[in-house]
């Protein structure tokens, strides 16, 4: 099939995607989701920081909080696996789109499976002098 042929059949068709999140994502079963804590379990043991194979979670014992970094998290369930106080379940849901590279904060200082979103500096592809 020709460039101009895909063209014009894409021009009269429909879109493949979805327009989440106004619209519900058609989650397949066994999707694992997006990682929760529940912080006031936590007994910051790093277990899940240490399991992690892309290096998503951050722990900081002084501030009683666990980062995770979005972008970098997989859904693996490892860090849910190991986890000896059952703080960090997976849930059936995306994170919201965000266009900036954003981390989620996990306190005690908030309610129980709720986070701040940081956004992280953007990377223009430039090394610095």
């Amino acid at each position: 099939m020709s460039m101009l042929t895909s063209s014009i059949k894409n021009l009269f068709s429909r879109p493949f995607t979805t327009r989440y999140p106004k619209v519900p994502a058609d989650l397949p079963p066994g999707n694992r989701g997006r990682v929760l804590y529940d912080m006031s379990r936590c007994i910051f043991c790093r277990k899940c920081e240490r399991s992690c194979p892309t290096v998503a979670i951050i722990t900081d014992r002084d501030a009683k909080t666990q980062t995770v970094i979005r972008h970098r998290c997989i859904g693996c369930n490892t860090c849910v696996e190991v986890c000896p106080t059952e703080t960090i379940t997976m849930v059936q849901e995306y994170s919201r789109p965000d266009t900036a590279p954003t981390v989620n904060v996990f306190s005690l200082d908030l309610p129980r499976h709720e986070y701040r979103i940081e956004h992280l500096p953007r990377h223009d592809g430039r090394k610095k002098d």
